[in-house]
């Protein structure tokens, strides 16, 4: 459940672009889109609709989907040389599939002490936690839970519910709304 704040994220982000300009894109693309390691690895050209700014993801947990490109990733998507429409975005120095995670994400990790200190390992930041990270920021920003289960691909409301807390502030902010659209000189009744 492990998320990173906007600091951590650029901090984490430019020390792996340092190491690698394709597991940044990767790291940059599910941080941008809350997409799944195995989602991205399986990206091909066919997938990326520049016009309209979508990603089609087929074959994820739960069915196809739709991702959409912020400028960052959309700029980042424009960079790199398109192949042929089945040829994976993303590949190894051979030209093959990629299907695990560089350990240069676990070493910018350490290197930049974002698990300094913590032993549980549900806590412990991986590659897993920028697609946390996408949808706790969605979440902070009052962004509807059944948003953010579509944007993520969850089957049910019940796996993005572990975003709800994170949604606090906005629901204040609801009943602020409400309470200015009250009538100002309504009659105060009192309970005995």
């Amino acid at each position: 459940m492990r998320f990173l704040s906007q600091e951590e994220a650029e901090n984490l982000l430019e020390n792996i672009r340092g190491r690698s300009e394709q597991l940044y894109n990767i790291c940059l693309l599910s941080l941008h889109s809350g997409m799944r390691a195995g989602e991205i690895f399986n990206l091909k050209w066919s997938n990326i609709d520049f016009q309209n700014k979508v990603i089609h993801i087929f074959d994820a947990k739960s069915g196809s989907r739709k991702a959409f490109m912020t400028a960052a990733v959309k700029a980042m998507f424009e960079s790199l040389q398109a192949g042929k429409p089945n040829e994976y975005v993303f590949k190894t120095a051979k030209g093959k599939k990629i299907i695990s995670v560089s350990n240069s994400f676990d070493r910018a990790v350490d290197e930049l002490n974002l698990n300094k200190g913590i032993k549980d390992r549900r806590e412990r930041l991986c590659f897993h936690s920028l697609r946390h990270s996408f949808a706790s920021q969605l979440a902070t920003a009052g962004t509807s839970l059944y948003t953010i289960q579509k944007l993520l691909g969850h089957k049910t409301i019940s796996l993005t519910e572990r975003y709800s807390h994170l949604s606090e502030e906005s629901l204040r902010e609801a009943v602020l709304v409400f309470e200015k659209a009250r009538p100002k000189k309504q009659k105060v009744i009192e309970l005995k």
